[in-house]
């Protein structure tokens, strides 16, 4: 598991002119004159948090959709920490989401903080996860501090517990349906056979 990013995404110097020239305020993120520089943000800290989300840990996906680029302080609140490595990590688009634009620094700030201790959550470059929240059976999440409490909440991490146990039902459940369904069509008269069949038939079509 990482436990925290030791080394911030570098811009190029093109990268850099490529900021300076077309970003203004923190909805030019979606500019498409980005999407080089995101990939390669990307990329790069894929290898840094070993492929995890940086705040459920949960595996990132490779397709669209599957992975965003998270600012940890929100880029509404303070645009020009947009394109500051340092407050970008990877999460999934859950996390993401149910994170939102929460405000997460206990005070007022000018320049970019250069540890965690403003922040109110686990800050994926700063604070080492494990100090902060223990994770049992790959679901349920334990705060073992107050930023592990925060974290927790501002994700709603407890939501995996149930996703967990969702996907475990649905395991349990889906092979005992297809036995029964061969069971049916083994032991059931012709017109009981062919019933099934065309409805099987109709299921799929």
């Amino acid at each position: 598991m990482s436990n925290r990013i030791l080394v911030p995404y570098s811009l190029t110097a093109g990268e850099s002119t490529i900021i300076a020239n077309n970003f203004n305020t923190h909805t030019d993120w979606s500019k498409p004159v980005f999407h080089s520089i995101k990939v390669n943000i990307i990329a790069h800290l894929r290898v840094q948090q070993n492929n995890s989300c940086c705040y459920c840990k949960y595996q990132l996906g490779f397709d669209i959709k599957q992975v965003d680029i998270e600012h940890i302080i929100p880029k509404s609140e303070y645009e020009n920490f947009t394109f500051e490595t340092r407050n970008l990590a990877l999460s999934c688009p859950a996390c993401n989401t149910k994170k939102s634009a929460k405000p997460v620094l206990r005070s007022v700030i000018v320049n970019y903080p250069k540890n965690g201790t403003n922040i109110i959550i686990i800050h994926a470059h700063y604070d080492d996860y494990s100090n902060h929240i223990d994770i049992i059976n790959n679901c349920v999440f334990v705060a073992k501090s107050t930023k592990g409490s925060e974290t927790i909440t501002f994700c709603e991490l407890f939501r995996l517990s149930t996703v967990e146990q969702k996907a475990k039902a649905y395991q349990q459940l889906s092979p005992s349906i297809i036995q029964q369904l061969v069971a049916d069509l083994k032991n059931g008269n012709q017109q009981d056979k062919e019933y099934l069949i065309n409805t099987i038939k109709e299921a799929i079509r």
